[in-house]
């Protein structure tokens, strides 16, 4: 684990944590809310990220923009399971419309601009080595949660993560869009396979170093009832763009 991790770098673990596939038909309809921490940057740096469930869709929202790519960034992500595709929201009113077939288009677009290789082979996580269940519960929000403890690079290093059974959800799109991007784009210290089982939901993830908590990502608020629901649909006057007009201006800034 880097002495030098970001706050950007708990988003992405709590992103891939949250990763887990359910069939369970009672599946959780609400809104999550997460407050992160970075005790160790001077300016006491947070972020607040939210996720919404709500008829088969998924919106995931940020106070902190999300860069996909040079020129690019987005506000939140609209998971249309129904409709088999993803929205970037890059503006108020304008969002890139991506299908499910046109990820891997994205992902390679996505690795040239950055310079990463197409293909990275992983070695297999070392779950005996790596992975421990401390039989520890406690509660979150009226859920219980247990405790599973992911061992860092160095001996004081370790996240601790808290994950309950009472919240399941079908993330649909995003598992597949996980193995597909997330694999290529974040660190193999980010072990996704740790949660994705039928049965658990992380409500809090904490990084320790030298018996200090450097980083911290807990749900400030479950809300079942009295969620807008509206979050996970597009307005009549909301502009879609393509994958093919987002490649095409790419490439005439290149010339």
């Amino acid at each position: 684990m880097r002495a030098n991790m970001k706050l950007f770098s708990i988003q992405a673990l709590l992103f891939a944590l949250l990763l887990s596939f359910s069939s369970d038909r009672n599946l959780f309809e609400g809104e999550i809310t997460y407050l992160i921490q970075n005790p160790e940057s001077a300016l006491g740096e947070t972020a607040h990220l939210s996720l919404t469930f709500n008829n088969n869709r998924i919106f995931v929202d940020s106070n902190i923009s999300m860069n996909v790519m040079a020129g690019l960034s987005a506000r939140g992500v609209l998971v249309r399971n129904d409709l088999q595709d993803f929205i970037l929201i890059t503006d108020e009113k304008e969002g890139l419309k991506v299908a499910k077939t046109e990820l891997d288009n994205l992902v390679t677009l996505m690795n040239r601009i950055q310079g990463r290789q197409e293909t990275v082979e992983r070695k297999p996580f070392p779950w005996d080595e790596k992975v421990t269940e401390t039989g520890q519960t406690r509660q979150i929000h009226g859920y219980t949660a247990y405790e599973f403890q992911l061992k860092g690079d160095a001996d004081d290093e370790y996240i601790s993560v808290w994950l309950t059974d009472g919240i399941k959800v079908d993330w649909g799109l995003l598992l597949e869009a996980w193995y597909t991007t997330g694999t290529m784009q974040f660190d193999h210290e980010i072990p996704v396979e740790m949660v994705m089982n039928s049965n658990s939901f992380p409500l809090l993830v904490e990084v320790y170093r030298g018996g200090t908590q450097v980083m911290k990502a807990e749900a400030q608020n479950v809300n079942r009832s009295g969620f807008d629901r509206s979050k996970t649909s597009l307005s009549s006057d909301f502009k879609l763009l393509g994958l093919t007009d987002l490649m095409m201006n790419f490439f005439r800034q290149q010339r």
